[in-house]
């Protein structure tokens, strides 16, 4: 069975700005997390998350990869759920939440995604 990808997360501006979309869960984060590491260079990231529909515990992971006071990731348009998660994991201190601009494109976000689209197995409630 194919499975189309339900979330995935682009590079841009250098590694500094990480653009996350769908459902950021466990096999995202396996298909990503080498290469947003590879970014982390000890300055803050910007991570737009206004597309993001669900996260579990692993892509609250990739937020707070190695983050310190100097690297606080600059969370844009956390929707509720990501925030839910921030606060039972008493993550929310670790990161600032920004409101960013708002535009109404529903275009995938531009950048280098980082991760191939899976070929199988089930999806969410599938």
């Amino acid at each position: 069975m194919n499975r189309e990808v339900v979330g995935d997360v682009a590079i841009e501006d250098g590694g500094s700005r990480w653009v996350m979309w769908g459902e950021i869960d466990f096999s995202v984060t396996h298909r990503v997390k080498r290469a947003l590491a590879s970014t982390i260079d000890g300055f803050p990231k910007t991570i737009d998350l206004r597309r993001v529909t669900f996260m579990d515990s692993s892509g609250l992971h990739l937020l707070l990869m190695k983050v310190t006071a100097a690297s606080r990731p600059r969370l844009v348009d956390a929707p509720q759920p990501v925030l839910d998660l921030l606060d039972m994991s008493s993550a929310r201190g670790l990161v600032e939440l920004v409101d960013g601009p708002h535009d109404d494109g529903a275009s995938t976000p531009g950048g280098t995604a980082v991760g191939p689209a899976p070929t199988s197995g089930a999806g969410r409630g599938a």
